[in-house]
């Protein structure tokens, strides 16, 4: 017995098959995380349990693995949620609440040193933008979250993109 199939079936069949092989799980939109509830645990979750940041989109002009600096490697990958790059470009150069910027840091033989992560946090700390900072090591163990002084002094420099250093919010991707 033959199976006969249109060819127009066939061809949308065969698209079907290669979109579905190559495209990564999409990332589910989620409630932003309130200042009640936020921490480092909490960050973490949200960034490997309830949604895994290896699906979020990598930075276009910056996609791929990056020359880093101190402290975050001598390389890095840089992410971003769909709260965040659905938004962009955003005019006003703030990002939208429930963004998450995660960074992941390499030493100089490319081997996963840390993750870094940004999480905006409505009513936070309004004066470092509201972002909840958070350092983890590669198996998730909290290293340092809040609002370090390091993170912030570096990042200050940046108060008119909403402390964000990669590119500018109120750009296209």
């Amino acid at each position: 017995m033959k199976l006969i199939v249109p060819g127009g079936w066939l061809i949308i069949l065969f698209a079907g098959l290669f979109i579905s092989c190559s495209n990564k799980a999409e990332e589910p939109y989620l409630e932003p995380l309130q200042k009640s509830e936020v921490s480092g645990n909490a960050i973490w979750n949200r960034i490997t349990v309830e949604s895994s940041f290896k699906n979020y989109s990598e930075w276009p002009k910056d996609s791929g693995l990056q020359p880093g600096q101190s402290p975050h490697g001598v390389w890095h990958r840089v992410f971003a949620n769909n709260s965040l790059f659905d938004a962009l470009p955003v005019a006003d150069s703030t990002a939208p609440e429930g963004s998450l910027i995660v960074k992941e840091n390499f030493d100089s033989s490319k081997k996963l040193g840390s993750i870094t992560v940004m999480a905006k946090v409505k009513g936070y700390d309004p004066e470092s933008g509201d972002w909840y900072w958070a350092m983890f090591d590669p198996e998730g163990k909290v290293l340092k979250e809040g609002s370090p002084g390091g993170c912030i002094s570096c990042h200050a420099g940046m108060r008119s993109n909403d402390f964000v250093i990669i590119n500018p919010l109120d750009m296209a991707p």
